[in-house]
């Protein structure tokens, strides 16, 4: 797995208005946790890491004391999580995770499909139902994707989980039984998409009905929304 160097200022002040601040200086607030250690929080640049968002990169994170005075210390990280603008989609802030490169962790791995179906030459769909994985493996030998041939798969037949082929030294963790890709005939998909679209016609149950018309209608209070920095 492909490894950069990045550094990240350390911030003492924190909550909303210090985001924005943040934020109109070109920089993200962002959070350092994980492996027992305190909670450090951060600002970078956000051009150092926007294109390996959705990666599973390793980051040689450096530390630069508030105001830059003077370097604190190094970490080995990943990006754990980010929020970004619903409508701009510009990226708002960025929680890494603590590692060791001797120690496996959890990540989601892309899957691959490779060649083409012999069911979709005879007229079948070709159908992906799952584009992720997520696997145990040590920092460096996480996969960048999970390769799958497809090539001799049918109409009728799927590929699962079960069937990968994994390099050694990693484990799987989602469920053996997800079906992965599978290849149908256009009547099947057909009735397929009839029935979602049944299903979301269908007419909601309304739930204390009877209350409402004797005058006893409840409220429920709304959980507040939660504001991330």
């Amino acid at each position: 797995m492909e490894r950069h160097s990045i550094e990240a200022e350390l911030r003492t002040e924190t909550g909303k208005g210090a985001a924005r601040k943040i934020r109109r200086n070109g920089l993200i607030p962002g959070v350092v946790y994980g492996r027992g250690n305190d909670p450090r929080s951060i600002k970078l640049d956000p051009q150092n890491i926007e294109k390996l968002l959705q990666s599973n990169a390793i980051f040689d994170l450096t530390f630069v004391g508030e105001d830059g005075e003077g370097e604190d210390d190094e970490a080995v990280v990943i990006i754990k999580d980010y929020q970004k603008d619903v409508i701009k989609q510009n990226l708002l802030h960025v929680d890494f995770q603590f590692i060791s490169m001797d120690e496996k962790i959890t990540v989601s791995v892309p899957m691959h499909l490779e060649g083409e179906a012999v069911g979709v030459r005879d007229g079948g769909v070709l159908q992906q139902l799952l584009r992720e994985i997520e696997i145990d493996a040590l920092p460096a030998e996480i996969p960048e994707e999970i390769t799958i041939d497809i090539s001799e798969l049918e109409v009728g037949q799927s590929l699962s989980v079960v069937d990968l082929d994994l390099p050694e030294g990693i484990d799987l963790v989602t469920d053996n039984d997800e079906v992965i890709v599978t290849v149908v005939t256009p009547t099947e998909l057909i009735e397929e998409e009839v029935e979602e679209e049944e299903d979301e016609f269908l007419e909601p149950e309304v739930i204390g009905e009877e209350e409402d018309e004797e005058g006893e209608e409840g409220t429920e209070e709304e959980e507040e929304p939660k504001d991330w920095e």
